[in-house]
């Protein structure tokens, strides 16, 4: 009776995480900031001057055919808050962002360009885990910088972006 009593609490205990790991990736999904744009563009210029524009970012994959670029973690260094009575600064506080752009073709010249940003902050929690990466808003001031160079490299290019 005890066994199977226990075997049920690591049955429940097992349940419980795992749906706690599911809800807790559909929230961090939530966090994402997607900006959509209509070019009339050739969709070869819009994947060359994608992937030049994200050079500072460690891209993970490319996807040509579905029209699909995904980063890795950039990590940016930030100004936290100052901690305890002599006001301490964090141990390292910085962010990390990640971003995916989209492009469908829509017609021989043109096409919607979809960016969607993640982005996370290492620094103080409390609990058990003093620091650790937790989800924030993400930075639109990031994401139009990135659209400002892509739309400049464009341009160049003779295309036109709806803004």
């Amino acid at each position: 009776m005890l066994t199977l009593s226990f075997a049920s609490l690591l049955r429940g205990i097992s349940i419980l995480a795992c749906t706690n790991f599911i809800f807790g990736c559909s929230f961090l999904s939530g966090q994402d900031l997607i900006v959509d744009r209509y070019m009339a563009c050739p969709i070869d210029s819009v994947w060359n001057s994608s992937l030049e524009t994200l050079k500072a970012y460690p891209v993970t994959k490319k996807d040509k055919s579905n029209g699909v670029i995904e980063t890795g973690w950039r990590v940016e260094y930030v100004e936290g808050a100052k901690y305890g009575l002599f006001q301490r600064e964090g141990m390292g506080d910085k962010e990390r962002s990640q971003l995916t752009m989209t492009m469908e073709r829509l017609d021989s010249n043109a096409v919607r360009l979809q960016i969607a940003e993640r982005r996370q902050h290492w620094g103080f929690r409390g609990g058990a885990r003093l620091y650790d990466w937790y989800p924030v808003e993400p930075s639109q001031k990031a994401v139009d910088h990135i659209l400002s160079n892509l739309t400049k490299k464009l341009e160049a290019e003779g295309c036109f972006i709806e803004s």
